[in-house]
């Protein structure tokens, strides 16, 4: 039986995805992954630990005609392509447009497909294809409504090895890998790759101000203005990037200040590290509102709307959760499913 992992676009369709795929081949399962061209999987492609399949996909939504019409003859085009490989083969599909002729292709050969949706408000992609996946596995309890809910079960969503390989790190040992204070409150930044700057400029405010140390991931375009703001400051800031080994930085933090995408929530929750979340505005559907809305339901962490995140707003959210942190820490950790990816395998496999 082969099985076809799809997914890509941005991190937070493709991280999960190459999960799963890392536990599917310690259970030597023939995977093939589909991705996209022009995504972040294909310029990563060279960490995808199976065969892989690249289509030349194009975007559908909030385009011109003219892209649209190229969109539909890719999307044809790459599902024609697909039926040929189907064989006997399952499918699981974790979003973005290259997922489409994935689902589409197996519909057709009436062979199995399952979706993925990291998200409390889901993609296009998954609305559509739920009409024809056998299950759907969901992150956030909000996410039920949108789908038939027989069909409906809750995972979680998978985390990289090389992120759960630090669970067993100590803080202190975290902070002193990175240069840090091991006694120190350490409070990271976060912003994900859309709108960070708003968190950059928001963050220099308030390291200026907050005594604690800090972890600042800005992106690579703030990078170097933010770095310079520390430094001549002398500011106890570590700043990077991008950073490909996150499991070291939750480890060394005590709080966060982040967006609310799905990998970051997961992530945190799975080192209980509770957070001020700052929805990015212009997410699709406002989906990463909601989903750190299900985390202070939980009691996880708190969310500000950016148009109310002032300076001083965020420090009053940070100091409180600060005063009752082993509260918030209890609660987060409950969020995230350590087992997964274990169970997205017995529900497809067995």
């Amino acid at each position: 039986m082969k099985f076809f992992v799809s997914g890509g676009g941005t991190g937070g369709h493709f991280f999960p995805a190459l999960a799963l795929i890392d536990c599917m081949l310690k259970r030597n399962m023939e995977v093939l992954f589909i991705g996209s061209k022009r995504g972040i999987e294909y310029r990563m492609r060279g960490q995808i630990p199976c065969p892989s399949m690249f289509l030349d996909m194009n975007p559908f939504v909030g385009v011109s005609l003219f892209k649209k019409a190229k969109a539909l003859l890719s999307l044809t085009v790459g599902t024609l392509k697909l039926i040929g490989n189907v064989g006997e083969a399952i499918g699981v599909a974790f979003g973005g447009y290259v997922s489409l002729p994935v689902g589409l292709a197996l519909s057709i050969r009436g062979k199995s497909l399952y979706l993925h949706e990291q998200n409390s408000v889901p993609s296009l992609t998954n609305t559509l294809l739920s009409k024809f996946s056998k299950k759907t596995f969901i992150t956030f309890e909000y996410s039920r409504k949108f789908f038939p809910k027989e069909k409906v079960v809750k995972t979680g969503l998978p985390v990289r090895e090389d992120v759960l390989k630090h669970l067993t790190m100590s803080k202190e040992e975290a902070r002193e890998s990175l240069g840090l204070e091991r006694e120190n409150t350490t409070v990271l930044v976060v912003g994900g790759s859309q709108g960070a700057k708003f968190l950059n400029d928001l963050a220099m405010e308030f390291f200026h101000c907050f005594p604690a140390q800090g972890i600042h991931i800005t992106g690579n375009r703030d990078y170097e203005r933010v770095g310079n703001f520390y430094a001549e400051k002398k500011l106890p800031v570590k700043v990077l990037p991008f950073c490909h080994q996150m499991g070291i930085i939750y480890r060394a933090c005590d709080v966060s200040i982040s967006r609310a995408g799905a990998g970051t929530i997961t992530e945190l929750s799975l080192f209980g590290v509770p957070s001020l979340f700052i929805p990015y505005p212009f997410s699709a559907r406002d989906h990463q509102f909601y989903n750190a809305k299900e985390i202070e339901e939980l009691g996880g962490g708190i969310v500000i709307r950016q148009e109310e995140a002032s300076l001083e707003s965020v420090i009053r959210a940070v100091e409180h959760i600060m005063t009752e942190w082993k509260a918030f820490s209890k609660n987060i950790r409950s969020f995230h499913n350590p087992s997964a990816c274990e169970q997205i395998i017995k529900e497809i496999y067995y």
